[in-house]
């Protein structure tokens, strides 16, 4: 109160002061003052200008915003508004909210104060120009206005129309304005051009001819089209007249009618290209066939059916190609045979290229062979010829098999170092010095290897020569000359398979004994034997490449797994030999000592080194054991031929793909994996178990990619935590057959580095 006394007080010497006449006057400072001191009172509500000298009420602005907007012609941008006022325009945007209170026909837009008149006047504007053009779209509209698409489509367009704006809304799209008469002319460009079109046109071309959006032609093509369909609604579409599909119709059920198929050729000559979906749609009342050329009626098959049944019926011979229509190629008699051969006229009949034979047929032009058979199976036992087919087949039982073709080519610069490392420092497991072979004697040897398998493979009791002297006879009587070749081919396997038994029969019956069937399981032990032996004397080869600290710890592995097998192998051959019951298969080294220590001295001086080595650090040991116990069962270790090495580590490679592409195990798939890219790698084999894998993937690290290394890691992170069976092995489980495949496709992919890298 004594506050409120005090300015009543103030106020009145001030009022006083003013009436008064007197000569002392109040400065331009003191009048700053008194101001400042009222609007810190908050007694008055002032807003001073930009330069500080002048002032107005909050009223005033709003009074002199509202002039202002009303001289621009209703449209004004507030920073120039703040300009022409003279305050800042931090005033001008806090009081704006009281100078569109209660006012509907004021808008705030971007920065602009809009009202009511502004709007009328451009949508005046906009029907203008909407007469002119007949088609006017918002987009257009915001460029041209500057204002949002929202504001002139709802506070614009849409509150106008019908009213100033003269035009209607396209359904499809309401951002576009349009008139009557625009569509009207539009339908009437595009039913002139309909009109004109006797053949499938391209829309895109129709377009171009009468200048009309992709979108309006769409929308109006329904309401003008009385003449024709479209194939799509997209920009490939055609427009296929009424009388063209008419004609394509007309034609379709005359060929039909009168030749019960249709060729797919011709229908795309028509310019039917969906041939499939024309055929169902246009004969839907018809049970058809559809074939690799054509679409047939199920008469056709009818016929061929019973062409077959009275072929198996007489006992004869049929062409099916001369009873079909000329159209139809090898693939379309191929399924019609696939349907209308049961399984029971499978058993009936032979099918050689478009001839159909009843097995009757096939069985008496074979009896006229038997004789010739039987006379040829005695001449190849005789002649010794079957004695060596059955010895080459024990030899290349245990031989690696001969790939087709392998792509990859040994690096010359490979070549010649390997060729400079051989020398006389070789000799394998036996210690032996040799000298290098000449390149034009191994590759002689393989080739003669090669060509036993061959010969083996190719060993003919008949021969089709005989059979096609034979069978000729028989066929020109009936003017089947043509079937001699493929009925020779046909005859040939089943005649030499009968041959071989008619062979194998006398053979055993005159030759074969006991002492024949121990050299055989001789020969085929030392085969397996030496095979295994070469795969030990592999794997040591590329354990060697690994680091020190690894190397012992796979050289126990190989002498506890393959070692153990070949020592197995031997003992069952000395218990076999000396009319012992027993199989060493599961025996301990304990047990393996106590049964050696039970042979006579010769034997166990010879084999008991051999199980010694079992527990030693050694291959060499090993090695050297083995080929004194083998000596004893009077086999050899065959010399080390570095050609057919390389063709066993390309096999090994083969079949550990082969199993990892079979392979569901989560983490047998590392472990393959990883035995994979160090056999590409280095080009040597490697016998370690799943244990190993994180050393191996260490070293491997120098040949794979960042990406490959990463994918690789993360897998085995996987693996062991999945193997570890905590609360996360389930989750790896899961993220483990997310990248199965790309560990798979890893190995696949991998490709031995360059000569320099390597």
């Amino acid at each position: 109160m004594a506050d409120w006394e005090e300015i009543k007080r103030l106020a009145a010497d001030f009022q006083k002061v003013q009436l008064s006449s007197t000569s002392q006057k109040l400065s331009e400072r003191n009048c700053i003052e008194i101001i400042n001191y009222l609007k810190e009172k908050k007694i008055i509500d002032l807003i001073f200008t930009v330069d500080g000298k002048e002032f107005l009420t909050p009223s005033h602005l709003i009074q002199d915003i509202k002039n202002e907007l009303f001289v621009s012609g209703g449209r004004i941008n507030l920073v120039e508004l703040a300009k022409n006022i003279g305050v800042d325009l931090a005033h001008i945007t806090a009081h704006l909210k009281d100078v569109l209170k209660g006012q509907k026909d004021l808008h705030s837009i971007l920065g602009q104060l809009i009202d009511s008149s502004y709007i009328t006047k451009i949508a005046g504007e906009i029907n203008e120009k909407l007469a002119q053009q007949g088609q006017i779209s918002i987009s257009d509209l915001t460029i041209q206005y500057d204002l949002s698409a929202e504001f002139l489509q709802q506070q614009v367009v849409e509150k106008h129309l019908g009213k100033i704006i003269h035009g209607k809304q396209d359904t499809n799209d309401p951002r576009v304005i349009f008139t009557e008469s625009f569509i009207a002319r539009c339908k009437a460009k595009i039913r002139g051009a309909l009109c004109g079109l006797t053949r499938p046109t391209p829309v895109a071309s129709i377009l171009n001819q009468i200048s009309l959006s992709e979108k309006l032609f769409f929308s109006l093509f329904d309401q003008t089209s009385m003449h024709g369909a479209l194939t799509s609604r997209v920009v490939g579409a055609q427009y296929i007249p009424n009388v063209y599909a008419r004609s394509q119709n007309e034609w379709v059920n005359n060929f039909y009618k009168q030749n019960d198929y249709l060729e797919y050729d011709a229908l795309a000559r028509l310019g039917i290209s969906d041939y499939k979906s024309f055929i169902k749609k246009q004969l839907s009342s018809e049970d058809l066939v559809f074939l690799n050329s054509c679409a047939a009626s199920k008469r056709v098959l009818e016929r061929a059916e019973a062409d077959i049944d009275e072929c198996i019926s007489s006992k004869s011979y049929l062409d099916l190609q001369s009873n079909l229509p000329s159209v139809f190629n090898d693939k379309d008699i191929r399924l019609i045979l696939d349907t209308v051969l049961t399984k029971q006229k499978q058993q009936q009949t032979i099918v050689i290229e478009n001839f159909i034979l009843s097995k009757a047929f096939i069985e008496n032009l074979s009896k006229n062979f038997d004789e010739l058979v039987k006379e040829k199976a005695k001449a190849v036992v005789e002649s010794g010829k079957y004695q060596q087919y059955q010895t080459d087949i024990q030899i290349s039982s245990s031989k690696p098999q001969k790939f087709e073709e392998v792509d990859e080519k040994v690096d010359k610069r490979e070549e010649r170092r390997k060729k400079a490392a051989g020398g006389k420092s070789g000799g394998g497991t036996q210690g032996r010095e040799t000298k290098t072979k000449s390149t034009k004697k191994a590759k002689k040897h393989v080739e003669e290897e090669f060509e036993t398998v061959e010969r083996r493979q190719q060993l003919q009791v008949v021969l089709s020569e005989d059979i096609a002297d034979l069978i000729q006879k028989e066929l020109e009587e009936d003017g089947l000359d043509e079937l001699s070749e493929p009925l020779t081919q046909y005859l040939l396997p089943q005649l030499n398979e009968k041959g071989l038994e008619i062979a194998g029969e006398i053979y055993a019956a005159t030759i074969a004994d006991r002492t024949a069937n121990r050299r055989q399981t001789h020969n085929e032990l030392q085969n397996k034997l030496n095979a295994l032996i070469g795969d030990v004397r592999l794997f040591e080869k590329g354990l060697k490449l690994l680091p020190e600290e690894l190397q012992g710890q796979l050289v126990k592995y190989l002498l506890k797994t393959l070692c153990t097998d070949i020592t197995t192998e031997i003992l069952n051959y000395v218990a076999a030999e000396q009319n012992l019951n027993t199989q060493t298969d599961n025996f301990t080294n304990e047990q393996r000592l106590k049964f050696v220590n039970e042979l006579p001295p010769d034997l166990k001086k010879s084999l008991l080194p051999l199980i010694k080595s079992l527990s030693g650090q050694s291959i060499d040991e090993f090695m050297a054991a083995v080929e004194e116990s083998l000596s004893v069962c009077s086999m050899i270790i065959k010399k080390i031929d570095k050609k057919k090495d390389r063709t066993i580590v390309l096999n090994h490679k083969h079949v550990l793909l082969e199993q990892l592409n079979k392979c569901d195990d989560l983490a047998l798939v590392l472990h393959l994996t990883t035995l994979i890219i160090f056999t590409t790698a280095t080009q040597c084999m490697l016998h370690a178990s799943g244990r190993h894998v994180a050393a191996i993937l260490s070293f491997l690290k120098q040949y794979l990619t960042d990406g490959q290394v990463a994918e690789l890691t993360s897998y085995h992170d996987f693996v062991t935590l999945m193997l570890s069976g905590g609360s996360e092995a389930e989750s790896a489980k899961e993220k483990l057959k997310e990248k199965i495949q790309t560990v798979k496709n890893i190995a696949n992919e991998f490709k031995k580095p360059g000569a320099e890298k390597s």
